[in-house]
């Protein structure tokens, strides 16, 4: 998975100290990208939905997405914007499709 960009969503979540990011790819999510977040934290994939959805959270972050657009959308606490970049960096450096991503716990 190829990420183009990175930049603010225009979804306003900093009030609660949340900061929400728009993740623009070269191409639209695969099913095997979306499963490449399985091991994030707790995953949902509603594939059989029209527009298949998923989401994965965890203490400090929330991904999500829906099969076949360009983008998904990351969004963390402002204690722990690192993870922006543990996320795009274990999504780039993920080349084997069944390769999962860790929470790094």
């Amino acid at each position: 998975m190829r990420i183009k960009e990175v930049r603010p969503s225009v979804e306003a979540c900093n009030e609660a100290g949340w900061f929400a990011f728009d993740f623009m790819l070269e191409e639209p999510l695969s099913d095997a990208d979306i499963l490449r977040f399985r091991s994030m934290g707790s995953f949902l994939y509603l594939s059989s939905l029209k527009k298949p959805f998923f989401k994965s959270e965890g203490d400090y972050f929330q991904v999500k997405g829906i099969k076949g657009e360009s983008h998904f959308r990351a969004a963390v606490h402002g204690e722990h914007r690192e993870l922006l970049e543990s996320i795009r960096k274990r999504l780039e450096e993920a080349e084997d499709p069944e390769k999962e991503i860790s929470n790094g716990e």
